[in-house]
């Protein structure tokens, strides 16, 4: 069965020299990094790549040539900038054969949010389900590139092998159907626990029942924008997805849709 994709905010960088040439990739790997300074949001690199480098700014009188496929906040959000089937200029000799993906971190090890962890093993698995890869072999750190003399990239999985085992893990039973987006748990925030295999007597399916007729989006946010119907009272649908915003709450429908989790609209139950 193949993975859902995940959540992408599509951010093009146009054709130039600098970060996109066009470049045809069939891509074997899948490359993490970090955007080197913790507690910077993704946003900042996207307009980074798209802007002053897509347009041949020079940077301390220099022209920089780098971009990547996607970049992960620290609220989890995906975006896209480069399509996959086209280089980026982020893993150095590695751009030939690998997607890249440039991933905000925070703390002072560069460690990254709950939202950020789960976005990265969604996204990467997913790539590699596209291509049949194997997560425990074909997702890659820019470092296993160019070596620890020249750059420790992404610093916290460089550092933390024990780590960076368990994110492939979480990738390979996410592509594999053992685990759900909502089982993964994020290793990387230091409170020592990982993602598990569920067991059955944890493995009961979430519904909800529509309390009152409320609006159905196409993303995680409550924009009129992103209303794409709405539900109305009485009727019970599955829930494979909690997620966790500022405010309140939403679901992920088994239909691809978000719901509120505001229970004054609907109602949790499990079978």
């Amino acid at each position: 069965m193949s993975i859902v994709k995940p959540t992408i905010v599509e951010k093009w960088q146009k054709k130039n020299k600098y970060g996109r040439p066009g470049t045809p990739l069939n891509y074997t790997k899948v490359a993490i990094h970090y955007t080197g300074e913790a507690d910077v949001k993704g946003s900042a690199t996207v307009n980074y790549f798209n802007n002053v480098v897509a347009n041949g700014t020079k940077v301390n009188g220099k022209y920089v040539y780098a971009s990547a496929h996607f970049v992960i906040d620290l609220d989890g959000t995906i975006y896209q900038l480069i399509p996959t089937d086209e280089r980026c200029y982020c893993t150095n000799s590695a751009n030939r054969y690998a997607i890249g993906i440039e991933v905000a971190t925070t703390g002072q090890d560069n460690h990254y949010t709950d939202a950020t962890y789960k976005s990265m093993v969604h996204l990467c698995a997913w790539l590699c389900d596209r291509k049949g890869l194997d997560c425990k072999k074909d997702i890659i750190r820019h470092t296993d590139v160019v070596g620890r003399a020249y750059k420790l990239c992404p610093i916290y999985m460089v550092l933390n092998p024990s780590k960076y085992a368990q994110f492939k893990l979480d990738c390979y039973n996410l592509k594999a159907g053992k685990i759900k987006v909502s089982d993964i748990v994020n290793c990387t925030n230091g409170k020592g626990k990982v993602t598990v295999i569920p067991t059955t007597a944890t493995t009961k399916t979430k519904y909800i029942r529509i309390l009152k007729d409320v609006n159905i989006h196409s993303k995680a946010d409550f924009n009129s924008s992103s209303v794409v119907g709405k539900v109305t009272a009485g009727g019970a649908y599955t829930v494979v997805e909690t997620i966790k915003r500022t405010g309140t709450d939403m679901y992920k429908l088994k239909s691809g849709v978000y719901i509120t989790a505001n229970p004054k609209y609907v109602e949790v139950f499990e079978k």
